[in-house]
């Protein structure tokens, strides 16, 4: 078996050389025919080649969690990829008032979106918001609106600056007790922020009517308002959901003039474009920095400009061709598998430079560059092979795996690996011919350079000692610390938190009321679901669970008696007989200085120490009003608007509230009920998690504790962490199977178990030592940096595989550290150091995180492979256990 091995690998070295010599020999013709096809190739993969933005389609839908996720989609249709807009930062009327616009808005562009959904229901709820308070909440809203009754009349008899002042005029001369001082002092308080806010320039931030019917609706947030919508996507375009975003933006801008409000978009659609903008922008500055730092680091280990430019032209042709045979096998690229190129360039320039510094070794000794090629061949070419073949291994481990972003990065970069090696053995040799390179030194400089290297002991053999005593220890510990390897699996961790999709989704992730963070379970029926939720209300972990049941309030009757009691007070108050007509400036102008005087001259020692220093502060505002503006029409306008804006409106929601009537699940807005209830009668519930913010753990423990109960259970939390784990699973399946496969290869072409393990030696630390690295430098593994595993495995193992295979050339280890072969994996790892270490510079935290791994694995790399390895191997020559074959 041994001799038959061998004849294979003496025949296919044969072949290695008459290859490379015949391209040499027809050199002009390989170069243009390969050109040629290459031309042809690059057309074929433009035209062809298509980017499949969709996330989902990055795990294998077979998997329990993808079924479920479908399952719920198909039931609830209008809740899968969504645009969540928010509007915040604007009075309560203004934030209502916007919203209700951008919907109608959106509805109006039904080419853009399939659905707009309102979560607040604000025609519901003007009429049925008083209902959904509690009984005692009611009963102090019914106090609060009778101590009011006679200054809303003023108000409402005269809607302007003059009613206003008349009406707070009027509350002082009441002398206020404890309680309407808190009320009074709250309304001073609002109106002394509106007015500063227009002394600034700034919009208002609240209004002094929010004061009156304080928590008038339980239902959502008063000051912040949100809008889910429902792209048409196109997952052929980089952009997806480009338009329909677009359409929103310049209708934001109205609005934000308008209302004064600010509006921001969040959500998985939001958020994946933006990532892709940033992947973008840092792929453009990474791909500048690393092709200059490479094409230098090439220059400095080669010194030859024709040697470095034929060898990046051969890695752009067999980029070419990776990318051509990605369209054959695949037909599109996925946001990981586009990460193939990465990995190609990476391994590409390796076996580039193990070649071309193979050659020009040989050439500097014999001047002849037909026999330079052959030696190059012969002596380089197995190496390459097995690289190559191990390199392949290693990404096609991924295939059979669940995470189809891996499988299909794998099978690309696999055979990407055969072409690159078949690009060095045909391309490179011809164009070294056509393009041929000069001697770098004279016979003499060789001669002395030689004599010199005899002579020399490499720091690394002289040393060798101490550094395998330091090494083992260190390695041991890494081993240890192995189990601590952390794996952060939530996608959010990796984008840029200063992008408005991203920043908004951490803003909403502080607030339970909120949070994005939400599981979904389906229930066959309403009761069901019912049940289900009372049970899931009992888990420490989750802080609410709806059904449709909980837009039915309780207690109705009471609170409606209730409600009857109020509406039988304020009618005749907001019902306006015979209204005043609009004062005139001067009017508006003298009704606001005799209140502001009465601010100053009326205090009492009754008044409580809060509601002086409201007196006081609105005084101030109002002088200081008064100073900056010079009482000028257009103020004085700007104030009334700020003041008592869209006043009418608010007395139509007043009204509005009074004549509630009891609400039923039949009632309730088809809208709702359909967010709620599928069309075949299945029930939703909605989980809230009790924790805020973004935390791996508790987020890991409200799927767990959910799915205890509702095992059906799906949202975007058990995505993240049923997705997340899927990935490690893919990871260590992958591993696994690449360490196995690689080491199998390694037997049968070493046939040595000790030089197996001493070539896999590099590959095993750097692993373990990366590990320890990136915990104590707290960069956890995630899922962009992940990418990074299966180069490790390539270059680990080809490091390994070219310094065994020419020291069993019959070199001491002490000269194959001086030849072209340690020189050559030394460059090849600066280079890809370079080439992805410029990623570290990116916005994208994802992306920057992989700089940083790749920029630390190659860094071990380079010390497992060029100071532990021929340490190790320098004492079993020491110690004579070494034998040359």
């Amino acid at each position: 078996m041994s001799s038959l091995l061998d004849r294979v690998a003496m025949v296919y070295q044969q072949f290695l050389v008459q290859l490379v010599d015949l391209c040499r020999r027809v050199a002009i013709w390989v170069v243009i025919g390969l050109l040629i096809v290459t031309g042809l190739l690059l057309v074929y993969t433009v035209n062809n080649l298509t980017l499949d933005t969709n996330p989902l389609n990055l795990l294998d839908p077979d998997l329990p969690f993808r079924h479920l996720d479908q399952e719920f989609v198909s039931a609830f249709p209008e809740l899968d990829n969504l645009i969540v807009v928010v509007i915040d930062q604007g009075t309560t009327d203004g934030v209502r008032d916007a919203v209700r616009q951008l919907a109608a808005d959106l509805k109006g562009q039904p080419a853009l979106f399939s659905s707009v959904y309102d979560p607040a229901q604000g025609d519901f709820f003007d009429t049925y918001g008083l209902l959904y308070l509690n009984t005692d909440e009611l009963w102090n809203l019914d106090e609060r609106l009778s101590k009011w009754e006679p200054f809303l009349g003023t108000l409402v008899h005269d809607p302007s600056l003059r009613g206003l002042f008349s009406m707070l005029t009027l509350a002082l001369d009441e002398q206020p007790n404890a309680d309407e001082q808190v009320l009074l002092g709250k309304v001073f308080n609002l109106l002394s922020e509106s007015i500063e806010a227009q002394i600034a320039g700034t919009p208002n931030s609240s209004s002094w009517k929010e004061a009156m019917l304080d928590d008038v609706t339980k239902h959502g947030d008063p000051k912040r308002g949100f809008l889910l919508t429902k792209p048409r996507l196109d997952y052929s375009t980089m952009e997806g959901a480009g338009e329909p975003m677009e359409f929103i933006r310049q209708q934001s801008k109205g609005l934000e003039e308008t209302f004064k409000v600010r509006v921001r978009m969040t959500g998985s659609i939001p958020i994946e474009t933006e990532e892709r903008e940033t992947l973008s922008q840092g792929a453009s500055l990474a791909a500048m920095m690393s092709i200059s730092m490479v094409c230098i680091i090439l220059f400095l280990g080669l010194r030859s400009v024709r040697l470095v430019g034929a060898m990046l032209a051969t890695l752009i042709v067999g980029l070419i061709w990776t990318g051509a045979f990605a369209v054959f096998a695949i037909g599109s690229l996925n946001f990981i598998s586009a990460a193939a190129p990465v990995l190609f360039i990476g391994l590409g320039i390796d076996f580039g430079i193990q070649f071309g510094m193979r050659y020009r070794e040989a050439f500097d000794r014999l001047g002849a560059h037909d026999v330079a090629l052959r030696q190059a061949a012969g002596g380089v070419g197995g190496a390459l092979t097995l690289s190559a073949i191990a390199a392949a291994l290693s990404f096609f481990s991924f295939l059979p795996t669940a995470y189809r972003g891996f499988a299909e990065l794998g099978l690309i970069a696999g055979g990407g690996m055969f072409l690159a090696l078949f690009a060095n053995l045909t391309f490179f040799p011809a164009l070294l011919t056509v393009l041929p390179i000069p001697r770098s030194q004279s016979q003499k400089s060789r001669d002395q350079s030689e004599k010199e290297v005899r002579t020399q002991v490499p720091f690394v053999l002289r040393y060798r000692r101490p550094i395998l005593f330091l090494m083992a220890p260190i390695t041991l510990a890494a081993v240890a610390a192995l189990p601590l390897l952390r794996f952060d699996f939530n996608p959010l961790h990796l984008r840029d938190p200063t992008t408005e999709g991203v920043s908004t989704f951490q803003e909403l992730l502080e607030d339970p009321d909120t949070s994005p963070y939400v599981i979904q379970v389906v229930a066959q029926n309403l009761a069901e679901a019912n049940e289900l939720a009372a049970r899931l209300k009992q888990l420490d972990v989750v802080d609410r669970a709806l059904t449709l049941s909980k837009f039915v309030p309780d207690d109705q009757e009471e609170k409606l008696t209730i409600i009857d009691d109020m509406a039988l007070v304020l009618d005749p108050v907001l019902t306006p007989v015979d209204p005043l007509p609009p004062p005139n400036h001067a009017e508006e102008v003298q009704v606001v200085q005799d209140f502001k005087q009465q601010l100053v001259d009326q205090a009492t020692p009754i008044w409580g120490q809060d509601f002086v220093a409201s007196v006081e502060t609105l005084a101030t505002s109002l002088d200081r009003f008064g100073t900056s503006s010079g009482w000028a029409p257009d103020a004085l306008q700007e104030l009334r608007t700020r003041l008592i804006g869209n006043f009418p409106t608010w007395l139509d929601r007043l009204r509005k509230l009074m004549n509630a009537s009891p609400v039923t699940l039949e009632s309730l807005p088809q809208q709702l009920k359909d967010h709620y209830i599928a069309k075949d009668g299945r029930a939703r519930i909605e989980i809230f998690p009790v924790f805020n913010g973004n935390d791996n753990e508790k987020l890991r423990q409200f799927t767990q504790g959910v799915q205890q109960i509702a095992p059906r259970a799906i949202g975007s939390p058990v995505g993240i962490v049923e997705g997340g784990q899927a990935i490690i699973d893919a990871c260590l399946q992958a591993t696994t199977v690449a360490i196995l496969a690689s080491t199998v290869l390694l037997f049968i072409v070493f046939r040595r178990p000790g030089e197996v393990l001493l070539v896999l030696l590099p590959l095993v630390m750097t692993m373990v030592l990366t590990v320890a690295a990136s915990l104590l430098l707290d960069v956890p593994l995630n899922l962009a940096n992940v990418v990074a595993l299966p180069l490790v495995l390539g270059l680990g193992i080809a490091f390994g595989i070219y310094l065994v295979l020419r020291k069993r050339e019959g070199f001491s280890m002490a000269q194959v550290l001086h030849s072209s072969t340690s020189k050559a994996v030394l460059f090849s790892a600066l280079t890809t150091m370079a080439s992805f270490g410029a990623l570290g510079f990116s916005r994208h935290q994802g992306m920057a995180s992989l700089g940083m791994l790749l920029a630390l694995t190659l860094s071990l790399a380079l010390l497992c492979a060029l100071v532990v390895l021929p340490a190790l191997i320098g004492e079993l020559e020491a110690r004579g256990w070494w034998k040359d074959t």
